[in-house]
């Protein structure tokens, strides 16, 4: 996954996060299913993302079977998915969001 794919799977991931959207996430055709799928599931995992279950499921939903065994870890190899640089990119947003938030009231 290349860093702009990255970069924009990081900005819908930080929307989300503020106005979360099941659907949303499943209706996504922006990015391969599979690499939505690895997102969901890394962020289910995190203590600062929030929305643990749905993510979860969201994951198992667009990729049957990631949350299992070594899946997810064979997932990010084949599909060279950066997590450390998504990981820093999605927080950056979602603070960047809310320092521009509280600069409105």
């Amino acid at each position: 996954m290349g860093k702009q794919a990255l970069t924009t799977l990081a900005r819908f991931c930080a929307s989300q996060r503020a106005a979360f959207d099941l659907r949303a996430w499943l209706a996504e055709r922006t990015f391969d299913r599979r690499d939505l799928a690895i997102a969901a599931l890394y962020l289910s995992m995190t203590s600062w993302y929030g929305y643990e279950g749905s993510l979860r499921r969201i994951a198992e939903e667009l990729h049957p079977g990631i949350a299992s065994g070594g899946v997810f870890s064979e997932e990010i190899q084949a599909m060279q998915f950066d997590l450390a640089r998504f990981s820093g990119t999605t927080r950056y947003l979602i603070l960047q969001s809310a320092l521009e938030q509280s600069g409105k009231t």
